[in-house]
């Protein structure tokens, strides 16, 4: 557990000093790169629930592609560097899976970051307190697909939506999930209503409280005619093997946060900087989809989890609207600090890290 530990210290050193007095430096950023790659990398098949699922996965790949089906069940970019990785090592090519996954992605979300973010060591802070540990520690497909749909932003900011829709459509192929990030194209980043978004807020916490029974109006749709993850979606959300608590400690925060951010941020403050804009309505896109989806958990979960990375570039900004001045990126690191300790210390997401014993 120390080791998660010493890598939150380290990256939320960085990020106060770089508030205090901003500094670019690349050989850093990389270094965090390489350092989190060979974290996730050499995991023991022990240390992250979905480990021995993937390793099953990276077993039998190689020799049913041959079977239209298991395109059902995952994408075909994930298939190819199964395949592609098979082709290279005969042992030990979990690890070399597992690397590449976490180097790819970090590579391309560190570099989105830096160009997104208004201090993209803080970013990153929020990142590894919450989304590295489930992505790249856990969820591998998800987080090649987020890293391409973090790239495709700065497209989506600059007006180019066939860029940005490219960007998706070729996230999709490493996860299908990632085809709903095509969402974004309703939003204007150009103006916000903040009465609309304040209430969109308040009806996320009714339909939280309300809890819609989604599952019965699928009524007998069958599922797995269309996707074996699909139908494993649903299974799980009707015997409740995905506990959800929509007013968790973590949404709370969240939701508190974006009603400071409405009141704290005037109409013209938003409408001269369109990443504000678009991260403020991601995020709020990812609370009411959790408390919409809310009677079906592992749906709730998983577009919740889509749409709310937009966090780790939303929650810098309260560094600018905050009441304490100099302490205010005190403040915004304890609340990354909370989400760390809810995911990893109390939580208990990952288990002690033990490095891989290789072949």
């Amino acid at each position: 557990m120390l080791i998660y530990i010493l890598f939150f210290i380290l990256i939320a050193v960085l990020a106060i000093q770089y508030e205090f007095t901003p500094f670019q430096n690349n050989y850093l950023l990389f270094s965090l790169v390489i350092l989190l790659s060979l974290l996730a990398g050499f995991q023991d098949l022990n240390v992250s629930k979905d480990y021995f699922n993937y390793q099953y996965a990276f077993d039998t790949v190689y020799y049913i592609t041959n079977n239209p089906l298991f395109f059902l069940a995952y994408e075909p970019g994930f298939i190819g560097i199964v395949v592609f990785f098979r082709t290279l090592f005969h042992s030990n090519y979990g690890v070399a899976i597992m690397l590449f996954y976490a180097l790819s992605s970090l590579t391309i979300k560190f570099f989105s970051i830096k160009r997104l973010s208004i201090n993209p060591y803080l970013s990153i802070l929020f990142y590894y307190s919450y989304f590295f540990l489930f992505h790249e520690m856990t969820q591998i497909r998800i987080a090649l697909a987020s890293a391409f749909f973090l790239i495709s932003l700065n497209s989506f900011l600059k007006g180019k939506k066939i860029i940005f829709i490219g960007w998706i459509l070729f996230a999709t192929c490493f996860h299908y999930s990632a085809f709903f990030y095509l969402l974004l194209l309703v939003f204007n980043t150009k103006k916000i209503n903040k009465n609309l978004y304040f209430g969109v807020l308040l009806v996320s916490i009714l339909l939280g409280l309300l809890r819609l029974p989604l599952l019965n109006l699928l009524g007998n749709f069958d599922a797995s005619t269309f996707s074996g993850k699909l139908d494993n979606y649903i299974q799980m959300s009707e015997n409740g093997s995905v506990p959800l608590n929509v007013f968790n400690s973590l949404n709370i925060i969240n939701i508190l946060c974006c009603f400071y951010l409405l009141f704290a941020v005037t109409k013209e403050e938003f409408q001269q900087d369109n990443k504000l804009i678009l991260f403020f309505k991601c995020n709020i896109l990812s609370i009411f989809l959790l408390s919409f989806l809310s009677g079906a958990a592992a749906f709730s979960m998983r577009f919740n989890q889509l749409f709310s990375i937009a966090q780790i570039f939303l929650f810098p900004y309260l560094i600018r609207y905050l009441p304490a001045k100099k302490f205010n990126v005190v403040i915004v690191v304890l609340i990354a600090g909370i989400f760390f300790y809810v995911i990893q210390i109390y939580g208990g997401l990952l288990n002690p890290y033990k490095i891989i014993t290789l072949k």
